[in-house]
């Protein structure tokens, strides 16, 4: 039996056990003895066994020859991408060249090509900001750092709020705990413009106007302290910016946020109560609520909330976004590759329409941002204007196909590495080598070694796997952590179940900031406000993640046309019926879907998944091109679309 950790962008993190017979891995199962995961393991996690053996994968190198695709071997890839690096590198700078790396996989040596690129002179790196970095920001405002309590800390919960959040799809680990809280009376509320799984084992459904989680923060927050539920010693004490956000909140009517929100102020009121007057109760924030223009100041608002109740800090607390235990700790660069990246800048992603003719090679690697994206007809074209564009991946994607290169990759069970999440799951997980992958070059590791070899980078860190990571790890030896610890133990680094349980917060003030300085710097409102201009006849487009895929993985063997949900009085407005084909449509393009009328949806929206690919129809290709209020992140959910018939 082998030790692995499922390395997708995920809550879980899965904790597994691969069993292994003559180089075959013959099964997946989650392993029963972890601390967070307890054997708990998701049909996403299961797929890679299905992933490493599909027919239609990748094992020889491949480059675009008039226009079809031609194996070649590794030597000459690395001959092709080397004398391309030496000659922007000469010709025009190291920056000419661009790197997109995302969340494809979140192990620590598959993304060994940064390091790469450092000792290469520095080039232009697309910002990974596209999906969850409102919220991020927003909590970096509010409190100085990404923490969240435990998932065992749900029990002492009074009532739980899942805000814009569906574990029942997205944190399988957290189910066991909520019907456990629920059970020894804990009431759940939902908070959501659909209808998830989720919503079948909650007390309180909330049926939330889309892009409006702000308004429902600021009305409830308004109850609290009409009604004197707020912890004024607590405020006292630990909070920044009260009086002025109490002063701003003064300005919106009662009346004003119930309409905006769309939930009778009854109902706000029963929820305020709900949440504030028992102490203490938790809000678990998931990653749709920050996907509008005005997303980070939804979380700032939820954060905002939290402090004035005095629930963060304490049992049962909290205000639960994100867990970044390991990213500032571990020695992430052991080999000092960033003094070498003289020429190093960051894009968004977003600069790539404008500038793309300034870059002269993109490499992609753990990403199909061809496919995740928004507005891909415009990307689409500005990807092609780039002279020489390298794809890393296991699977012809909608990425690769759009390149002039592809180097395979190795699945994760053929790879040594380690492996830790941001967002819940505070272990750090070794992941063994299960099988070995069909070449050696296949693994990213040891493919750029022998490309900086190709190139004479001489302060390259030509060690073995087993050292780069020791030297990753060492600042945990003082903790007594090491490589052989972590392979045959649980390992985590995070003391304290309970996320700022000292009251020392990272932020300027060493207090809750809810007016934030720093905010201000960066331009923006320094406390939580509501703007919600983003409104239109039209039928606005949510995409969310289904259960069985996280991003496109999942979506590469599934041939039927896209489906598209509305509710039962949209299809009767626009005179459709379950299962016709039509055309969605919005400023940015068009694409054919599938109807299925559910009263899952509420009126006025249409709900896709995420990951269709454009054989099937991507909703991408309908999706703004915006970015949210803070941290960079596109605000997909401000696209609007007509159905055509």
């Amino acid at each position: 039996m082998k030790s692995h950790g499922c390395p997708l962008d995920c809550f879980g993190c899965c904790k597994l056990n691969v069993y292994v017979e003559d180089n075959k891995v013959v099964k997946i199962e989650g392993d029963k003895n972890h601390p967070y995961t307890k054997g708990i393991v998701c049909e996403k996690a299961k797929n890679h066994l299905k992933r490493l053996n599909a027919r239609d994968r990748l094992y020889s190198p491949m480059k675009k020859q008039n226009g079809k695709w031609v194996n070649i071997t590794f030597e000459e890839a690395i001959n092709i991408i080397s004398d391309k690096l030496r000659y922007y590198r000469e010709k025009y700078s190291s920056n000419s060249v661009i790197h997109y790396g995302s969340s494809g996989t979140g192990t620590i040596l598959k993304g060994i090509e940064d390091i790469f690129f450092n000792f290469y002179g520095g080039i232009t790196k697309i910002e990974n900001e596209i999906c969850w970095s409102a919220g991020n920001k927003a909590q970096k405002y509010d409190f100085g750092d990404n923490k969240s309590n435990s998932i065992e800390d749900i029990l002492n919960a009074k009532n739980i709020i899942l805000w814009s959040k569906n574990p029942a799809n997205s944190h399988i680990q957290l189910l066991p705990f909520l019907k456990k809280a629920r059970q020894n009376g804990a009431k759940i509320i939902v908070i959501d413009p659909i209808s998830t799984d989720s919503t079948n084992f909650c007390d309180i459904h909330i049926k939330i106007n889309p892009a409006s989680d702000a308004a429902m923060a600021m009305a409830m927050t308004k109850v609290i302290i009409e009604e004197n539920l707020q912890d004024a010693e607590f405020i006292k004490k630990n909070v920044v910016g009260f009086r002025e956000y109490k002063a701003y909140l003064d300005t919106l009517s009662m009346e004003y946020l119930s309409r905006e929100c769309g939930v009778n102020i009854d109902t706000i009121k029963e929820i305020s109560h709900i949440y504030a007057e028992e102490k203490y109760s938790t809000i678990c924030m998931g990653y749709g609520l920050q996907r509008y223009k005005n997303g980070g100041n939804s979380v700032r608002s939820i954060d905002a909330l939290a402090a004035i109740t005095g629930s963060v800090g304490k049992k049962g607390g909290g205000v639960n976004y994100s867990n970044k235990v390991y990213p500032k700790v571990l020695n992430l660069d052991p080999y000092g590759s960033y003094k070498y990246a003289l020429k190093d800048r960051n894009w968004n992603f977003h600069k790539l329409l404008k500038c793309s003719k300034d870059i002269k090679a993109i490499f992609v690697s753990k990403a199909n941002p061809l496919n995740q994206w928004p507005d891909l007809n415009n990307f689409i074209k500005a990807f092609e204007n780039i002279e020489f564009k390298v794809c890393i991946d296991m699977f012809m994607t909608d990425t690769a196909k759009h390149c002039d290169l592809i180097i395979p990759c190795t699945n994760t069970l053929e790879s040594e590495d380690l492996l830790y999440s941001s967002m819940s799951n505070p272990y750090i997980i070794y992941n063994e080598k299960c099988v070995e992958p069909k070449h050696k070059l296949m693994d990213e590791y040891y493919f750029f070694m022998e490309l900086a070899k190709k190139m004479g980078m001489k302060e390259y860190p030509y060690v073995s796997k087993r050292e780069y990571l020791t030297q990753v790890i060492k600042p945990l030896e003082k903790k007594g952590i090491t490589l052989e610890k972590i392979k045959n133990e649980y390992v985590t680094i995070q003391e304290n179940s309970i996320a700022w349980s000292d009251l020392k917060f990272k932020t300027p003030s060493k207090k809750i900031e809810i007016y934030s300085k720093e905010a201000e710097k960066d331009g923006l409102s320094p406390i939580p406000v509501y703007v919600n201009d983003e409104k239109s006849d039209k039928l606005r487009l949510l995409t969310t993640h289904p259960k069985k895929s996280l991003m496109s993985q999942s979506f590469k063997d599934v041939d039927t046309m896209a489906a598209a949900n509305i509710s039962k009085n949209t299809a009767e407005k626009q005179d459709i019926h379950n299962g016709d084909i039509v055309k969605l449509k919005s400023s940015r393009g068009e694409i054919r879907v599938k109807i299925n009328i559910t009263d899952k949806v509420s009126d006025n929206l249409v709900h896709m998944n995420v990951g269709w690919w454009e054989k099937s129809s991507n909703p991408n290709f309908l999706t703004e091109n915006q970015i949210a209020d803070m941290g960079k992140q596109a605000a997909y959910y401000d696209t609007f679309v007509e159905i055509k018939k």
